[in-house]
């Protein structure tokens, strides 16, 4: 893929971009804290331009103009389900870094500037609550159990060894982002994610982080997606077991040979999906033209 270097105007320096995906279904509580939370300032300071992108599920609340009110890009997502909105998000979003995070203000996005200073070094980079610490009240019993015996059962069929697979933290090198085949279509996405950069060999770090209580109640249902997603990672797992052999061996290091790659500029494609809409050539890509999406809000990266 052919790269353009993105220069500040103010200084005609080469910046790289980062994006951050923010996956959202009604979040109108806390999506406004998450986006104001993103070290805009921190990351320019560090020669990193960085857009917000939030990718909702079509909230019934005021998430979407809350968020666009905050200068994100909202693409509203027909289908609903967290993995859908992520693999939506790698497909249309276009960056040298992609930074997930939750909508729900659990995770400290504020970190952002620490995560990409280990993709300098890592393909992945994940926020470790089970190394970090635990506000409480934001995790039972319960949903601590299931974490830790999901988190051992993916380290024992997969080999690669973190602490917190169900993370909702995850920062993404644009390259290693490109080599996931993810098909997870729910609260099972994290999973996915993990095994496919284990299959592919992808180097991960992790960092620990403060995990806060959400304001209002959870959407998993910890028995029941707990169940689903130790089920999906051992049919992941059968799957790696049968594919070809060529995808699981040891992958050459994701970037350019000198770790370090070229800035792009974001390009997303739109359709005309609704009336408060705007189309940018700044965003224009045919390849993502989709009949189930659409954007709202400020078309300019921050």
């Amino acid at each position: 893929m052919q790269r353009r270097i993105l220069h500040d105007p103010r200084t005609d320096e080469p910046m790289e971009t980062v994006a951050v995906v923010i996956p959202t279904l009604n979040e109108e509580r806390s999506i406004s804290a998450v986006i104001e939370d993103v070290p805009v300032n921190d990351l320019r300071k560090n020669e990193f331009k960085t857009a917000v992108y939030v990718i909702d599920g079509r909230s019934v609340d005021h998430t979407r103009d809350i968020a666009v009110q905050k200068g994100a890009q909202v693409v509203t997502e027909q289908r609903r389900g967290k993995g859908v909105a992520l693999q939506t998000a790698f497909r249309t979003v276009d960056a040298d870094y992609v930074i997930v995070v939750d909508g729900d203000n659990t995770y400290p996005i504020s970190v952002a500037s620490e995560m990409l200073r280990l993709l300098q070094r890592y393909d992945v980079v994940i926020g470790s609550r089970l190394k970090g610490t635990i506000e409480p009240g934001a995790m039972t019993t319960l949903n601590m159990l299931g974490n830790t015996l999901l988190t051992l059962l993916a380290r024992a069929l997969f080999s690669v060894n973190i602490t917190d697979v169900c993370t909702g933290l995850w920062g993404f090198r644009g390259d290693a982002i490109r080599r996931l085949e993810l098909k997870a279509q729910g609260f099972e996405i994290e999973a996915d994610m993990y095994s496919e950069c284990a299959r592919k060999g992808l180097s991960i770090a992790e960092i620990p982080i403060h995990y806060r209580a959400r304001a209002d109640h959870a959407k998993l249902a910890a028995i029941r997606d707990g169940l689903r997603i130790g089920a999906f990672l051992c049919r992941k797992w059968c799957m790696s077991r049968t594919s070809n052999p060529s995808a699981n061996s040891q992958p050459e290091r994701a970037g350019t040979p000198d770790g370090r790659q070229v800035a792009l500029v974001q390009r997303l494609g739109v359709i005309n999906r609704q009336k408060k809409w705007i189309h940018s050539s700044e965003f224009s890509d045919e390849r993502w033209s989709d009949q189930n999406r659409w954007i709202e809000g400020n078309s300019k990266t921050k």
